[in-house]
């Protein structure tokens, strides 16, 4: 287990009994996910899983940190939910591929590798969304927040082909600076 690993284990154990509240970035614009399938990269304790899986999507969760994970099994038995799990390492080429397809794929606070990028446009389906948010440059630049989990100004915005942007944006609030994304495949 590296470091990082080991880091989102702990986190994850030591939070409280509660879920926190979904980004409002994905709640503003959960009218344009497709009704259906949701695959939710880097899941972490299932915040959006739970909240999407409450409104009728079918949810298949992805992370690294099985402390999360089992998080999010707990929040979905709670509530009579049924969220799919997946332990994964998403720096690892080819861990998306088999999961099938999804009309729907979000990625909040997490960058992705190109390679992940490109699996996650591989599992969508055609006329599916990809909705992804995470800390931008600004917030590494005035906060201090790592660089390298840091989104560069519209770094995905030509890098596949098959997708086309639907919405990007800079915004920010009163956690810092964000880069927003909706792309929809051709």
């Amino acid at each position: 287990m590296n470091d990082e690993h080991e880091r989102w284990n702990k986190k994850y154990a030591n939070r409280g009994p509660n879920l926190f509240q979904p980004e409002e970035f994905l709640v503003q614009r959960t009218h344009l996910l497709r009704p259906g399938t949701v695959l939710d990269v880097a899941c972490g304790d299932g915040r959006h899983a739970i909240f999407l899986a409450r409104t009728g999507f079918s949810v298949t969760g992805v992370d690294f940190s099985e402390q999360g994970l089992r998080r999010l099994e707990t929040f979905s038995a709670n509530e009579g939910l049924h969220v799919k799990t997946h332990h994964r390492d998403l720096n690892v080429q080819g861990t998306l591929t088999d999961l099938g397809s999804f009309k729907n794929v979000i990625v909040l606070h997490f960058k992705p590798e190109l390679h992940t990028f490109n699996e996650m446009v591989s599992v969508l389906r055609p006329d599916g969304i990809l909705l992804m948010t995470s800390f931008n440059t600004r917030q590494h630049d005035e906060k201090g927040f790592g660089k390298d989990f840091c989104y560069t100004e519209r770094e995905y915005v030509d890098v596949n082909e098959s997708l086309e942007l639907m919405e990007y944006i800079s915004y920010e609030d009163e956690r810092g600076y964000f880069d927003g994304y909706v792309f929809r495949k051709k």
